[in-house]
């Protein structure tokens, strides 16, 4: 069988720039994609902490070091520079591989520096 886990998750994320319309994406700091081992186009689900509007996207990598997140919405899911979200990125295991499974935490500040980084 295969299961749907959470694989990393970054808290407390401050969007820096907002739009609406598409392409729908998500521009995220360089530093932050590896800390939480996130690939550039990797599927990832987004929470507006404010709105409680939550949608799927890819992920782009921004400058690195530049503290961005950019959030390019479509014209469902309303989000503005300043809001805070949650980055969800879920992967598929076996059931072998479930036992040994951490999933990456990464919490930031509100200038999107990590604040703490652990394994659950």
């Amino acid at each position: 069988m295969i299961r749907r886990f959470v694989r990393a998750v970054i808290h407390n994320a401050t969007v820096t720039h907002a739009g609406s319309g598409w392409p729908v994406s998500l521009r995220i700091d360089p530093v932050l994609l590896r800390s939480a081992d996130v690939r550039a186009f990797e599927e990832v689900e987004i929470v507006n902490t404010v709105t409680g509007s939550r949608w799927r996207s890819w992920v782009e990598p921004a400058a690195e070091g530049s503290g961005e997140l950019r959030v390019q919405s479509g014209p469902d899911h309303h989000v503005r520079a300043g809001d805070v979200v949650t980055i969800v990125s879920y992967g598929l295991l076996h059931d072998g591989q479930t036992l040994g499974h951490k999933a990456k935490v990464l919490t930031l500040d509100g200038s999107n520096r990590v604040v703490s980084l652990s394994e659950e």
